[in-house]
């Protein structure tokens, strides 16, 4: 059982009511930038660009995730040159342990994951929301019981709590696409033009049936701070991804996790004001 945002602000404490509005000021701050339309029209172009060298690029780059780098890149620019942000950033956030893009304010260091995930590759990635330990400083102590490795699993967090007395905060923007090795082209998914749905297997007789999570391709999200564990009763994972070490009986930690979209979506600031920390939309 993973558990919503205690919504009784008057029980929060002073650095939870900080951290719970720098939260919800910075999820605001980067949907706009990620909604936007230019940025929706650049993702698109660069698409267009990979799609014009495929074969080469798929011969020479070696994995089967070509859009990955290029996201990350588009990220970077759109943040660093956004006119919202060109007097809040102060500088990179130096540590290693972090995610593709971090960086300082004045009252927080921001941590944003890109993760580009294949329809039909890693789709169960697109259903729920995928962390690695090093982007997360959530404390979820020994609330998650793993069925297949039959024991309680601490959930490894190595992302620093806070840096220099400014909380480090994580966030999460995925993109969905598909890939057609058939024609040598990738695409961002939209689930409208496919009569037979990519996600399902070989197996599947009707492919036709749709799934309503994969009829958005961008998502935004929040996952929460270290400092409010305890509003989420030290529990908000659902599930792992890899554990760490992997392939063993008894590993010691994880590697990545998983988290309910629903989890990560009710969120209140510290009034007791209802946010969403998740947005799920299409492009």
């Amino acid at each position: 059982m993973v558990f919503n945002q205690n919504n009784d602000f008057n029980s929060y404490t002073k650095e939870q009511k900080k951290v719970l509005d720098l939260e919800k000021k910075y999820f605001n701050i980067l949907f706009k930038i990620f909604s936007h339309q230019n940025f929706e029209d650049e993702l698109r172009a660069i698409m267009n660009d990979i799609n014009s060298d495929w074969k080469r690029i798929y011969e020479f780059w070696g994995k089967k995730n070509v859009v990955e780098l290029a996201v990350e890149r588009h990220i970077n620019y759109r943040i660093y040159n956004d006119s919202s942000l060109k007097n809040i950033i102060q500088s990179i956030y130096p540590s290693v342990i972090s995610s593709d893009t971090a960086f300082v304010t004045n009252d927080a260091v921001i941590n944003i994951d890109s993760k580009t995930i294949s329809v039909s590759g890693n789709k169960n990635d697109w259903t729920r929301q995928t962390v690695g330990c090093n982007q997360t400083s959530f404390d979820n102590k020994l609330n998650f019981f793993s069925k297949g490795k039959n024991l309680s699993l601490p959930i490894t967090s190595l992302l620093k709590s806070y840096h220099k007395s400014k909380p480090v905060l994580s966030f999460f923007l995925s993109t969905l696409y598909h890939s057609d090795d058939k024609n040598q082209k990738d695409s961002w998914y939209v689930d409208s033009k496919y009569k037979n749905k990519p996600y399902y297997s070989d197996k599947t007789k009707d492919k036709t049936i749709v799934k309503e999570i994969f009829k958005k391709n961008i998502k935004f999200s929040c996952m929460p701070h270290n400092e409010l564990s305890s509003l989420f009763e030290y529990n908000i994972i659902s599930g792992v991804k890899s554990y760490k070490p992997p392939d063993v009986p008894k590993p010691t930690g994880t590697s990545s996790v998983r988290v309910e979209h629903e989890n990560l979506k009710h969120r209140y600031d510290s009034n007791g004001n209802y946010w969403e920390g998740m947005k799920l939309w299409t492009f």
